[in-house]
């Protein structure tokens, strides 16, 4: 978290955790500091700071008119919420689809205009990118790494303009590619690169002795008069231990994430602004590698694991048969309930050739658990011919064992389900081999990204990696 600002029950706690104090005269210090009442004139002068402060931030977003066109027109579509205490900044959803820039007016009024433009931009990146709106990871900490080092890649370096903050040591406050690459775990991150590319990066990447510990999230986190945090898995054993050695590693966070929440209306009322800025030519000094990442983040993902689901449930058809081991919905016991009997079968075929990926198969495992639930399937598997006979697939599994890994040959595919006439075929498959014939069944076909079947015929459906 970002903070510049002297607090001193703060300053005595680290006293006490450096050794500077022992605990006897550490419980006074606090006790001074908790007990001590403001005088008339220190409460005046706090109030005249904090309105030469919120006096200055408004000033600085008008100013943003005249260079950064883009952040001053993101930020006219969220309400400033001043919050003394808080801090640091950090952008909340609230119903509706709004948004709220919560601001500590003295901490803000302690950086430069050129950090302050930085700040902005940072807050306004994670809006139009949708960080700010889609469902967080599972490892929340390392997730608020990943949004804050998508969001800085993009903000364009203009000495007196626009600056990285620094701390009072003169450390740059943030998590940067540039500064990551220095560090040998993380020399081969790429610039330009989503959220979900830099989460699972940094996860792969991450030191072993920085991964341990379980917390509740960033430390202070909450946003002022809403009760609400960001709560992570754990017991909160060690959390600051943690933090501290998170921050070593991947530089500290420059806000507050505790406000972000999983919007639909949220992200609709962002698509139509980016949609509004780019029409009307309002970009102002954002460069257009920028431009093309912003713009690209607000295509609509389709989630493939629902087009299978789709395929599926529009053949799902079955028939009722009555049995006496469920009641009737109507009078209970009495009479006969009824179960479904399905009349089609379907069959899924999975390439396991050296060119399918592991990762990719583990990933469709999922998919094919979660489609046993409304469709009876028999699942083959084939590389360069059949290396295993259809089975029922009947219930979930947390495993499966993968056979064959050499060539790849469609044929032997559609041979078997002509035979045992299947009402459709899902090949999962890169789709690198020769054209077979078509089948008389429908086929979908299920790929990487960026790969094709060797045919026209057949539904395509691609995993996406972060959709």
């Amino acid at each position: 978290m970002f903070i510049t600002q002297s607090n001193p029950l703060v300053d005595v706690l680290m006293d006490i955790m450096n050794g500077k104090k022992d605990a006897e005269k550490g419980a006074k210090a606090i006790k001074k500091v908790l007990t001590h009442k403001a005088t008339p004139a220190e409460i005046k002068q706090q109030e005249e700071l904090i309105r030469k402060a919120n006096d200055r931030f408004d000033w600085l977003i008008r100013f943003l008119i005249c260079r950064y066109h883009f952040v001053q027109q993101v930020l006219g579509m969220m309400e400033k919420k001043p919050a003394p205490g808080f801090g640091t900044l950090g952008v909340t959803v609230q119903q509706g689809g709004k948004f709220t820039l919560v601001y500590d007016p003295l901490v803000f009024n302690a950086l430069t205009d050129a950090e302050g433009v930085y700040i902005f931009f940072h807050e306004v990146l994670h809006v139009v990118l949708h960080h700010s709106t889609c469902r967080a990871k599972d490892n929340h900490t390392i997730w608020n790494y990943a949004i804050d080092c998508a969001a800085n890649q993009l903000i364009p370096i203009d000495p007196g303009s626009c600056e990285m903050p620094r701390d009072k040591d003169g450390e740059i406050v943030g998590v940067h590619v540039d500064e990551l690459k220095k560090k040998p775990e993380f020399k081969d991150i790429l610039d330009k690169q989503t959220a979900e590319w830099y989460y699972d990066f940094f996860l792969k990447h991450m030191p072993k002795q920085s991964g341990k510990g379980k917390g509740k999230g960033q430390p202070g986190e909450g946003q002022p008069g809403d009760g609400e945090g960001d709560p992570q898995s754990g017991d909160g054993s060690g959390q600051s231990e943690l933090q501290k050695a998170l921050d070593k590693v991947f530089g500290k966070l420059l806000d507050n994430h505790a406000g972000h929440k999983e919007d639909e209306l949220a992200d609709e009322r962002v698509r139509a602004k980016v949609k509004e800025i780019d029409g009307n030519k309002m970009w102002g000094s954002v460069p257009q590698t920028s431009v093309e990442v912003i713009l690209a983040a607000q295509s609509v993902r389709i989630n493939w694991r629902n087009l299978i689901r789709q395929f599926y449930g529009n053949m799902a058809w079955h028939e009722r048969e009555g049995t006496r081991k469920r009641p009737n919905r109507r009078t209970g016991y009495v009479h006969p309930g009824y179960k479904k009997v399905y009349v089609d079968r379907h069959l899924v075929a999975v390439d396991t050739s050296g060119s399918v990926g592991s990762e990719l198969l583990a990933e469709f495992l999922q998919v094919i658990n979660s489609m046993t639930e409304y469709v009876p399937i028999d699942v083959m598997q084939f590389d360069c011919e059949k290396t295993e006979e259809p089975k029922p697939f009947d219930k979930k599994r947390t495993s499966f064992e993968f056979k064959g890994r050499g060539g790849t040959d469609f044929q032997p595919v559609i041979d078997t389900v002509d035979k045992m006439h299947y009402k459709s075929v899902l090949i999962l498959t890169d789709g690198a081999a020769p054209a077979p014939t078509q089948p008389r069944a429908r086929v979908l076909w299920v790929l990487p990204e960026n790969m094709h079947p060797p045919v026209t015929w057949g539904q395509e459906i691609h995993m996406t990696r972060y959709a």
